[in-house]
Order: structure tokens, then C-alpha cells, then sequence
């Protein structure tokens, strides 16, 4: 899977020149897909076979924080997957690129229909993919069915997923989000976190051990046995919303 950035394809659009993996044309999926859970799955199926059957390259547009993160910074509970493991669970499902927006000013003044045709010009988009209630641009002012005008009058095939649902125990029935998942976790019900991400929460500590803290949401106090990349067993202590020690590994599963 190539990597590129938004400052890559701002380049690619000032200097005129081409970037090699969009050449054949794509279908892009955008948002933050934290956790990539079972919702994020449905919606990356759907791009990965409509990709497909257009031999088109199927990538996506991500952040290299989920948006939550940098708008509602002051009420966030934390991240459910660091950069490195999108990266990596978009590889596993069939995603040929993916370019890295670091969201600033510039890029949140961007207009939503601005924004699609440098995907349609320098990615040379021909499909887009989301959710139902996708949106995009300033102050995500251009919705589903303003892309599906744009998209109309550009020869741009439009498919839009539904959610997925969770049916929970008491009987009720939840759409499946990161925020709904980062609840879970921050509650410590692991096993519906697991469900809901089709794998095993985990906890990227080489990115903690590089950088002193993590941006993932950290269950509650308490001392845990959970799993290395190995498969041992690994005693875990948080306390005051902190690792107590940092263990000697690179990856935790709950």
C-alpha cells in the first residue's frame, strides 16, 4: 500500500505533474475510520469490490488524527487506533493507497466541492464511497446529496453504505460507531469493543514507548491481564488515566 500526503497531492496539483498510482483512476473512500470497525469494514467491502469490478485503485483519505480528536479535543476520551494500525488494517483489507490529511486551517476552509475535484484532477477519482450521512468541506456543508450532484455531472459513480447495527444485550439496538466503541472500552466491556471491531482492542505500545504518552483511550483504573504481540500474558496496571509501567512489548490486546 503507498502513503502519501495532502501536502503530495497539493504539490502534485501546483507543479502539474503525476502521481504514478492514481494513473489507471480510483475510487476513495474519506473520513477517520478510528478503530476501523465493523462499520468502516462494510464501507471499505463496498469500495474494494465496486473498485474492482471497474479495475479502478481503491483508496482512502484519512486523518493522522480522527477528526473528534482536534474539534472536540476537550471532551475526548482518546483514539481507538493510532496511525500505524489504520494503516495497517487498511493494507489487510485490500486498500491500495491511502493519503494522510494533517487537518489545519487551511484544509477545514476548503470547500467540499474544492475539495472532490482536486480528487477528481490529481487522484482522478472515478467512485466515491460512504456513509449515508457523510459530509465534507467547510463546516461539512456539502452532504450526500450534493455529492451526488456533483458527482453526476462528472461521470463519478456515487455508492453510499448504510450502517451497521449492534444488538446489545438488554435487547436495544445501537449503530455501530467509534464513539459507541470508546464508550465500551471506557466502561471496560471488552468483549463488545472486540465484536465491534471484528478484532481485539489494542493498545500500540511502541508508539507510547517512543512518545511518552498515548493518544489511545485507556480503559478504566484497575490492574488487567491481557496479551502480547506473542500471545503471553502480560500483567497491566493503569492508575489516574496512566500506564503504571510500561511493559516490554510492542503491542497489547484486551
Amino acid at each position: 500500500m503507498q502513503i502519501l500526503t495532502w501536502n503530495d497531492i497539493l504539490e502534485a496539483m501546483e507543479s502539474g505533474s503525476e502521481i504514478p498510482i492514481f494513473s489507471a483512476g480510483t475510487g476513495i473512500s474519506v473520513g477517520s475510520f478510528d478503530g476501523v470497525h465493523l462499520g468502516h469494514r462494510k464501507l471499505i467491502s463496498a469500495l474494494v469490490e465496486s473498485c474492482r469490478a471497474k479495475n479502478l485503485r481503491p483508496g482512502v483519505v484519512s486523518f493522522s488524527r480522527p477528526l473528534p480528536g482536534i474539534k472536540h479535543s476537550g471532551d475526548y476520551m482518546g483514539d481507538l487506533t493510532t496511525l500505524a494500525q489504520r494503516l495497517e488494517i487498511f493494507e489487510s483489507l485490500g486498500i491500495s493507497f491511502a493519503v494522510i490529511v494533517d487537518f489545519d486551517d487551511s484544509f477545514a476552509s476548503l470547500m467540499g466541492t474544492d475539495f472532490l475535484n482536486i480528487l477528481l484532477n490529481i487522484a482522478r477519482m472515478r467512485l466515491i464511497a460512504e456513509g449515508f450521512d457523510f459530509r465534507c468541506g467547510y463546516k461539512g456543508a456539502t452532504d450526500t446529496q450534493a455529492i451526488k450532484y456533483w458527482a453526476d455531472s462528472r461521470n463519478v459513480e456515487c455508492v453510499f453504505v448504510e450502517p451497521v447495527y449492534y444488538r446489545d444485550g438488554a435487547g436495544g439496538e445501537e449503530r455501530v460507531s467509534s464513539s459507541y466503541i470508546r464508550g465500551m472500552i471506557q466502561r471496560g466491556f471488552f468483549t463488545t469493543a472486540s465484536e465491534l471491531l471484528a478484532r481485539p482492542y489494542r493498545l500500540d505500545i511502541s508508539t507510547l514507548r517512543k512518545n511518552g504518552f498515548t493518544s489511545q483511550i485507556l480503559p478504566p483504573d484497575g490492574i488487567y491481564r491481557v496479551r502480547s504481540e506473542g500471545g503471553d500474558e502480560v500483567r497491566l496496571e493503569i492508575s489516574g488515566r496512566k500506564i503504571a509501567e510500561i511493559p516490554d512489548c510492542s503491542s497489547l490486546d484486551f
